[in-house]
């Protein structure tokens, strides 16, 4: 005799008895009345010969057209030689890795994955553009749901700001975090490939010249009126030109790097271009602008020598640049170096000290195995009598007499 489909009316009005009982639907659909009168649909099923029991959802929470659905789904999956209770544990498991993994803990995970491998700056401007550009629209989606559609509905709104360099190198930044999510296992495509050329055309860029001899006591005479760059910005862009450091390695520079006593600023490797630690020799009057700027930013060997209030807790990026623009020198910050370079060596200063001062990689690869030293001593006086040179053009003076050791290497020459 076929088994009676149960009716919504036969499902509301059953009674609680003493103990549980069932209410059969046919298909392994079953009701459970409990004693105290809850009610539980229950698929009963056999697989690999043992009797199993796959819970649906209580009543009337789930009613008896969706519970047969439901029914119908498992008994399906059944068919195809599959047990509906793993095959529903192996998708709720998918499920909650795919929101587990959205795109802004997969891009965190990036950012701290190429860390180690690339310079400080350049994850600094990775981390700002992931968190301006890509995480307001598409930080809490799961990574695997992202198609080219969303994540260019994020790089439009940079566009739209007028950032469209920033909104391009936000996609390539993307396809990066696409392309480790699919190494790792967790991404299913790289939709920033589809994009590129629906990005505006790349903008034209802007090269900005290098600070000239000429212009360097103008410079410091404009920094010494303190109109248009605060102190920090100011001893920052003194700093930069008394040592020739790179924006990355200056910026984030922390008190317990320098060295009062040997007038020495030690930058640690991570934060270096070539991720090894490098020593910059301080002239006075680094240190006479580093002492000022200690009674308003140190607060401690941790804290920032440059402090500001952005995210970071130092200067960002483009603040010296816009510093310089401001004061009336349309340059770089970090033509201060090429200007560095040029004028120690039509200066006469050996070629050792001006490259390890720049801290470039020596591409000998036999001098770099027998060359031990970092010539700290000649640097130190190669760059008291840069700083000198500075103001003394800022003076309008004779430019000082240059170290006896170039003067020595100029006669033998």
């Amino acid at each position: 005799m076929a088994e009676k489909l149960l009716g919504e009316r036969k499902v509301a009005n059953a009674k609680p008895k003493a103990t549980p009982y069932r209410l059969n639907d046919g298909g392994g659909l079953t009701l459970r009345v409990m004693p105290h009168g809850a009610k539980y649909w229950q698929v009963r099923y056999r697989y690999a010969g043992k009797e199993n029991t796959l819970q649906i959802g209580s009543y009337p929470r789930v009613l008896l057209e969706q519970a047969r659905r439901e029914r119908d789904k498992h008994r399906e999956v059944l068919r195809q030689g599959q047990d509906p209770i793993i095959a529903r544990k192996l998708q709720r498991s998918r499920v909650q890795r795919a929101t587990a993994e959205t795109f802004g803990a997969m891009a965190q995970e990036w950012l701290e994955h190429r860390k180690p491998d690339i310079a400080a700056v350049t994850h600094e401007r990775n981390e700002g553009l992931v968190r301006r550009v890509l995480l307001p629209k598409l930080g809490d989606l799961p990574i695997g749901e992202i198609d080219a559609t969303l994540l260019l509905s994020a790089l439009r709104v940079a566009e739209k700001k007028g950032l469209k360099m920033s909104a391009r190198r936000a996609r390539i930044i993307a396809g990066q975090i696409f392309g480790y999510a699919l190494a790792s296992g967790r991404g299913n495509g790289n939709p920033a490939r589809d994009v590129a050329q629906a990005l505006t055309k790349r903008p034209t860029t802007t090269h900005y010249s290098a600070l000239s001899a000429e212009q360097i006591g103008l410079m410091l005479t404009a920094l010494d009126t303190g109109v248009g760059a605060s102190y920090v910005v100011s001893a920052a862009l003194r700093l930069m030109l008394y040592t020739g450091l790179r924006d990355g390695s200056l910026r984030g520079a922390q008190w317990k790097e320098i060295d009062w006593e040997r007038c020495l600023w030690t930058i640690p490797a991570e934060r270096t271009k070539r991720r090894e630690e490098h020593t910059a020799p301080l002239p006075k009057q680094a240190i006479a602008a580093l002492k000022h700027l200690h009674a308003l930013t140190g607060r401690g060997p941790e804290s920032f020598v440059f402090a500001s209030t952005s995210k970071a807790g130092f200067l960002a990026e483009n603040t010296l640049r816009i510093a310089l623009h401001r004061l009336g020198f349309e340059v770089t910050a970090h033509g201060f170096r090429s200007l560095l370079t040029d004028e120690l060596y039509k200066a006469g200063f050996r070629s050792e000290w001006v490259e390890r001062q720049m801290h470039h990689k020596d591409t000998n690869e036999v001098r770099v195995a027998y060359l031990r030293t970092d010539f700290f001593e000649q640097r130190a006086t190669m760059m008291q009598w840069w700083a000198d040179a500075c103001h003394a053009r800022q003076a309008r003076r004779q430019l000082p007499k240059l170290p006896s050791n170039v003067v020595d290497l100029k006669r033998a020459a």
